[in-house]
């Protein structure tokens, strides 16, 4: 029974840095966002030479054209 008042009156003295969980959970944020945009970069790329390699590069820009013009 002595241990436990004990161990209850470590646990009041002790604080948490409240700035620094929030810093680290803003850097573990941003490195999971950027971890997702670099996949969404690679896909897109992937996309795109894929598209090069079906039909040319000459079709993929007449295809990019009649999208945006609509014709």
């Amino acid at each position: 029974m002595k241990n436990a008042t004990g161990i209850g009156q470590e646990m009041v003295g002790t604080r948490v840095d409240h700035q620094a969980v929030a810093e680290g959970a803003g850097q573990a944020g941003i490195g999971i966002i950027a971890i997702l945009a670099a996949l969404i970069g690679a896909w897109g790329l992937a996309c795109l030479v894929g598209g090069v390699m079906e039909g040319g590069a000459a079709d993929l820009v007449r295809g990019l054209i009649a999208a945006v013009t609509g014709r």
